[in-house]
């Protein structure tokens, strides 16, 4: 007779649920998003233009190199997006006029992917250049000051006007073998000297410098100008003509010898080209 033996069985082990989980906290309150969300469109290269009023100017030697650098290694993968806004006019890029051009350059660059969005303004486009160019390379004091004129920053509006009621435009490029004559690349001079001193102080300098040397390129602008505005706030009663004669008797490249071999900053040079125009002046008979 076969005896059952009853099997004993173990007891279920309890499921393991690790620590409770707690609830997402609320979502954090974010400012709501600005402006519309863009377009995604291809776009020829010929479509697409560049507001010289507030962009980089490419004619300068390393955007001319980085230009045939990107035509030269065109590859796809590295294409991004170039950032557009939609005018009643036509496409303007606001980011991406390196690519744009190195497309233009090759001629074979069917087209390009565009972020396309509408703009409020020319205003609201140069803002929108300075903000994305601000956050991620550095950009130099000119093309900002362009930028902020064309966004209508009021103290970049107030040094343009000045700069242009003087007769002298304000130069796109900052590297002084690409200035041409009558412009100025000096800017943040102005803008220091316009806090400290007033718009007549910087009028007074910028108007007498566009006599004594019109049609110039302006070697030694910034330490021309610092040097007058503190000959004009230092010299009560200067005879104006007399100064005027004493600025004729150099060009702006003469001048610039008096502070070429200075290795100081702009003060140092402005000092040393005060102390020359001084001399220059005492030399000329009274009017």
């Amino acid at each position: 007779m076969m005896v059952k033996t009853a099997q004993r069985t173990s007891p279920v082990a309890p499921v393991a649920t690790g620590p409770a989980i707690e609830a997402p906290a609320p979502a954090v309150k974010f400012p709501a998003p600005k402006g519309m969300p863009p377009s995604i469109e291809m776009r020829h290269p010929n479509e697409l233009e560049i507001d010289d009023s507030y962009q980089r100017s490419t004619d300068v030697r390393s955007s001319q190199r980085l230009i045939r650098k990107i035509a030269e290694n065109w590859d796809w993968r590295m294409c991004q997006p170039l950032v557009v806004s939609r005018r009643e006019g036509g496409f303007y890029v606001i980011d991406g006029q390196h690519r744009l051009a190195a497309a233009q350059m090759r001629g074979d660059i069917p087209f390009l992917p565009c972020c396309i969005s509408t703009y409020a303004s020319v205003a609201d486009e140069a803002a929108m250049f300075v903000a994305m160019n601000r956050t991620r390379k550095a950009i130099c004091k000119l093309d900002d000051f362009h930028a902020a004129a064309a966004g209508g920053d009021p103290e970049a509006v107030t040094v343009r006007r000045l700069i242009e009621e003087a007769g002298f435009t304000v130069s796109r490029t900052t590297g002084s073998t690409s200035w041409v004559p009558g412009a100025i690349a000096f800017t943040e001079s102005i803008k220091m000297i316009l806090r400290k001193h007033g718009e007549r102080v910087c009028a007074n300098a910028l108007g007498l410098m566009a006599e004594a040397f019109p049609d110039e390129v302006l070697n030694a602008g910034a330490s021309t100008f610092r040097a007058l505005v503190k000959i004009d706030i230092a010299r009560e009663g200067l005879d104006r003509d007399r100064l005027f004669r004493a600025l004729l008797t150099e060009n702006q490249q003469g001048w610039a010898g008096y502070v070429s071999g200075i290795k100081g900053g702009g003060e140092d040079r402005a000092l040393a080209m005060r102390q020359a125009f001084l001399m220059a002046y005492d030399e000329q008979p009274a009017s």
